[in-house]
């Protein structure tokens, strides 16, 4: 039997007033979620600061150590000639080179057809070999074209590859061009066309590279060159017999810049939000979520302290402020003067790196800051992760006693409603009566 809501029918009783007894009934429930809702809040920001420290040890990635920091490039006087890139660590220094010819691959050309595609070519074998390689057949079918030998001879992936060309001279504008995949003395190719109509002959002699480094000969398979110089690969464009050519291994201060400031950035980012959470909103009258964590105490503290007993570097610097990098004492963050900093690093590049890099006898800022940030983000005893647990015990407590106060609040709810539908019924029924002893009472007086 359903419950009669008062006012259903006899209309003694305001809806109102039941629901606002189970509202009352149902503040305390309300209250506890807004707690929870702060701890969820509290936690978002712990995560948006982690979020913040995790970027910025990656910015430290470029920063910690000589390896990492000295960025090179490649200098060339003529880079038409021969150009280059840095790969790995290597020294700064200044090379001469001069190309007397460059490698080239083996190229075997034959006698021209009037087109590629309908003229037969005979019919047989044909046998190639490479140097490196072992001999290859290739089979001729009957009424074979020239676009039919081509692509036989692909498909051996005999270490040559085939193309028709159009050289446009009549009568017979079209030849097979056979070219060795590797170029060098070792991409000697030697084609024996059997009984076919084909006829080759030798366009293209295959030769190594041929240069002076330092007036020391130099000889390679090909014109890419990795393992001259440590760390450099150079690229040998075109040859230029008598022109010695200035080949540079500089310091690369655009790449190295790009690093510093990312890290300063990244770092500002941290500072900023810490920095906030202690700001009083004008709206609200209230400091940051944060504000009464002392977990965000700890981890300036340990940031801050990085920056100290930079000992050990070498050099004319001696801190990050005598190279442009200072700290603002009220929102801690680093102010970057980039003239300066880039200025540092063209006087003495590597005394701006021993402040940062790992060296004998320090760790540097970046190898300190990476240790700090290690500690602090550490998955087992780290602040971060400590305080993002007990947020989340303190979650998991709070949606218990929610869960008991909801189940408790529909017990609630549903013994008011049925003691208002009761009292509605037993009033009905004393208005029932009223109504007629009143009208008795009036037919008794006519």
């Amino acid at each position: 039997m359903g419950i009669r809501m008062p006012g259903a029918t006899s209309g003694l009783f305001d809806p109102k007033v039941v629901k606002q007894l189970i509202e009352v009934e149902k503040q305390p429930i309300e209250a506890a979620k807004l707690r929870k809702q702060k701890i969820v809040e509290e936690k978002d920001e712990i995560e948006k600061l982690q979020g913040f420290l995790s970027d910025l040890d990656v910015s430290l990635n470029g920063l910690k150590s000589k390896a990492d920091f000295y960025k090179m490039k490649v200098e060339s006087s003529h880079p038409d000639i021969v150009d280059g890139v840095v790969e790995g660590f290597t020294i700064t220094g200044t090379y001469e080179f001069e190309v007397r010819g460059l490698a080239k691959a083996e190229k075997e050309l034959a006698y021209g057809f009037p087109d590629k595609n309908e003229s037969p070519v005979g019919f047989g074998y044909m046998w190639i070999e490479r140097d490196d390689k072992e001999e290859v057949e290739v089979v001729i079918e009957p009424g074979s074209t020239l676009q039919d030998v081509a692509t036989a001879i692909n498909d051996q992936q005999a270490g040559v590859k085939a193309m028709v060309i159009n050289t446009k001279y009549k009568p017979d504008p079209y030849r097979l061009l056979v070219i060795s995949e590797k170029s060098g003395k070792e991409s000697k190719v030697y084609i024996d066309e059997d009984t076919t109509f084909l006829e080759f002959k030798e366009q293209v002699s295959g030769r190594n590279l041929d240069l002076l480094f330092e007036d020391v000969p130099v000889t390679d398979e090909d014109n890419t060159l990795e393992d001259l110089v440590d760390g450099v690969v150079f690229f040998i464009k075109r040859s230029e017999p008598g022109t010695r050519v200035q080949v540079g291994i500089v310091f690369d201060l655009d790449t190295t810049m790009e690093g510093i400031k990312n890290f300063v950035e990244k770092y500002n980012e941290v500072a900023t939000f810490i920095h906030d959470q202690y700001q009083i909103d004008g709206e609200t009258n209230r400091a940051g979520l944060l504000a009464s964590d002392g977990t965000i105490k700890t981890i300036m503290r340990n940031l801050q302290n990085s920056f100290l007993d930079l000992t050990g570097g070498k050099g004319k610097f001696g801190t990050l402020a005598e190279i442009g990098i200072t700290t603002d004492p009220k929102t801690g963050k680093l102010n970057l003067s980039e003239q300066k900093v880039r200025q540092s690093l063209a006087e003495d590049y590597e005394g701006v790196a021993s402040l940062f890099v790992r060296g004998p006898d320090t760790l540097g800022v970046a190898g300190k800051l990476a240790l700090k940030l290690r500690e602090l983000r550490d998955p087992v005893n780290g602040v971060i992760r400590s305080r993002i647990r007990g947020l989340d015990k303190i979650i998991e407590n709070q949606d218990q006693a929610i869960e008991r106060k909801e189940r408790a609040f529909a017990k609630k709810e549903e013994s008011i409603k049925r003691r208002f539908a009761s009292l509605e019924g037993q009033l009905s029924g004393l208005k029932s009566q009223g109504d007629f002893l009143s009208a008795r009472f009036n037919q008794g007086k006519k």
